[in-house]
């Protein structure tokens, strides 16, 4: 009867920067995407704001799968497109609240 060791695979030293700084981003990301959904919030566009909040929920639940894949980069970018997008569509909507 064999024993297999449970040890995790141990990173080098730049594998670990690369995770860690995938960590923070990740968290970067939800506080962002939070923040643009209390924004939304206050702009009674509840809908986008709980999807935004859904979606911080996701990046915050998913942030060790993202430096332990690599597709996790490619996610991050993905957020990352989201993040201006939505940016750029509720500062429109606060400059329209604002005129009206």
């Amino acid at each position: 009867m064999t024993t297999r060791s449970k040890e995790l695979p141990r990173l080098s030293d730049v594998e670990a920067c690369q995770a860690g700084g995938r960590m923070m981003v990740a968290s970067r990301y939800a506080e962002c995407l939070r923040r643009l959904a209390r924004q939304a919030s206050y702009l009674n566009l509840q809908e986008l704001a709980k999807r935004l909040t859904d979606v911080a929920d996701l990046i915050e639940e998913m942030a060790d799968d993202f430096v332990v894949d690599k597709r996790g980069g490619i996610m991050l970018r993905k957020a990352s497109g989201l993040i201006g997008t939505v940016e750029a569509a509720v500062g429109r909507a606060a400059r329209r609240a604002t005129l009206h």
